[in-house]
């Protein structure tokens, strides 16, 4: 009797594993059919607000506000995962391109831009960024505005095309000694997850991961978040991308101006002096610790963003 009760336990136990894994793997196929529908359907919802530049081997979306006058034509780098240049910046290049001309462009595999097969180093996207701004017909001088990650591209750009360049404004900008991040396993776990369709499932309780969610933040996270390109970013962040940084740094920066805003992260007490050791690459720099705000500062704080490129800007000969 005792045998025969352990027997349909058991029965029981593997007829629940095997409805749930049937269950499971139903939804999974709702979540990925629901997804890839979605992603095509809504694929071509949102035309560019740019232009469409064809640097060779793809095409980059480049959106210019403002008039080209004598002061130096300003370029905003956002960091990796942001899925919309465009909104990202939106009202500090409307305010901005009061003065100025102001640049903001989708890097390969983001927003409106194409996606490209190359390694993404921050060495490899300075160089999109300078054939981008060549075809589009965009002179300089230029001041270049990077945030997180793109304050390694712009590092780069600055070493390498330095004659183009009068400044540099970092907003908490990655570090060459920082840690954290995902490894390259970790990421194909989030973009498996985000191709199930979970992404969509955290948009209606309203915890999508990005800081953003206007509507087309939204939309460009479901079709491009965690793509090949934006892996690639991730991959090679903290190897190739560091150490091209390093070598610019290796350098230094001369007299160009440095402006460096951080923000205050409490879990690493050793951040700030991080971006003092950033500010130190020129001879004329400043940093400025910005008090309650997160790593989107240009978010939170987007009047401080503005009064520090207009600083530098003005003090200019």
């Amino acid at each position: 009797m005792e045998k025969q009760i352990h027997v349909n336990v058991k029965k029981k136990r593997f007829n629940f594993l095997r409805w749930f894994g049937v269950c499971l793997g139903m939804l999974m196929l709702i979540g990925f059919t629901y997804q890839q529908i979605m992603t095509r359907v809504t694929a071509d919802m949102y035309p560019p607000v740019g232009e469409m530049i064809d640097i060779g081997e793809y095409t980059l979306h480049l959106h210019a506000l403002g008039e080209k006058t004598n002061l130096p034509t300003i370029i905003l780098e956002s960091g990796l995962g942001t899925p919309s240049s465009y909104k990202d910046w939106e009202n500090i290049q409307e305010e901005l391109s009061k003065y100025t001309r102001v640049i903001s462009y989708d890097r390969a595999g983001y927003g409106w831009s194409e996606s490209a097969s190359n390694e993404r180093t921050a060495e490899q996207i300075a160089d999109d960024l300078f054939k981008l701004l060549e075809q589009a017909e965009e002179k300089g001088p230029f001041l270049l505005v990077g945030h997180s990650f793109g304050g390694f591209t712009s590092q780069v750009f600055a070493h390498k095309y330095k004659e183009d360049v009068v400044g540099l404004v970092l907003i908490d900008s990655s570090h060459v000694d920082q840690e954290g991040g995902f490894s390259k396993g970790e990421s194909y776990l989030i973009r498996g997850l985000k191709e199930l369709g979970v992404g969509r499932i955290l948009e209606l309780i309203n915890m999508l991961p990005i800081y953003s969610n206007d509507e087309l933040s939204v939309h460009f996270f479901h079709q491009h978040f965690y793509n090949d390109n934006q892996i690639s970013e991730l991959e090679f962040m903290m190897t190739k991308s560091a150490e091209q940084v390093r070598a610019a740094q290796a350098e230094g920066f001369g007299n160009i101006p440095l402006f460096i805003l951080s923000a205050e992260h409490d879990e690493y007490p050793e951040w700030s002096e991080l971006q003092a050791q950033t500010a130190s690459l020129s001879s004329d720099s400043k940093h400025i610790v910005v008090k309650d705000a997160s790593h989107y500062i240009h978010k939170d704080d987007p009047q401080i963003v503005i009064d520090t490129i207009m600083s530098m800007i003005e003090k200019r000969p």
